[in-house]
């Protein structure tokens, strides 16, 4: 996760963070959202909130979690017309310090290439202490909840449609299409019983 450089930064110095944690609200300005629609190369990011709560996790890592709402405005892939969507997602996250035991056996996992369960809990981020910046954290989960390929409603009945396949396009129109002799077939079948 790159955490330095948001235009929606907000840094936060965990070393004075309270035993019962705090909540971060990032709630940027038009400027700002502006400059992160720019950075996101999105034609807009017209609002964007997230409650974010901030623990202490272990002796010396934070935990990130709260939800996150934006409205963006991308263009569509088949008609490139505007089309306003709305995001909501979930932020979830550990952070431990760069200097941490934690860190170190992350790096030495993946320098080691083992395999990871894609159904366990992802691996700790790093920081450099004392500050963790809440904004770069909130900026890498709408990017990840933002769809690469956005369509509008109507594109399907304009453009190229999802079952256009290479194959399909390119296929022996005389040859016969094998779903359509599977479908005789039990046809056939449920007419003999």
């Amino acid at each position: 996760m790159r955490l330095e450089g948001s235009p929606i930064s907000h840094p936060l110095n965990v070393s004075t963070l309270p035993t019962k944690g705090r909540t971060i609200v990032v709630h940027p300005d038009e400027g700002a959202l502006a400059a992160l629609a720019e950075e996101m190369g999105l034609l807009a990011v017209s609002d964007l909130r997230a409650e974010v709560s901030v623990t202490r996790w272990q002796r010396d890592g934070v935990r990130l979690f709260g939800p996150l709402r934006a409205k963006v405005i991308q263009t569509c892939v088949v008609t490139l017309e505007p089309l306003e969507s709305t995001l909501e997602t979930q932020i979830e996250a550990l952070f431990v310090p760069d200097t941490s035991k934690l860190a170190r056996k992350t790096a030495e996992y993946e320098s080691n290439a083992i395999l990871i369960d894609p159904e366990s809990d992802d691996a700790p981020e790093t920081f450099s202490p004392p500050e963790l910046d809440i904004g770069a954290a909130v900026h890498e989960f709408l990017a990840l909840a933002i769809d690469p390929y956005p369509r509008a409603p109507d594109a399907e009945s304009i453009g190229v449609q999802p079952s256009s396949t290479p194959d399909a396009l390119t296929a022996d129109p005389e040859r016969p299409n094998p779903f359509a002799v599977l479908a005789k077939l039990k046809d056939e079948g449920a007419k003999d019983t």
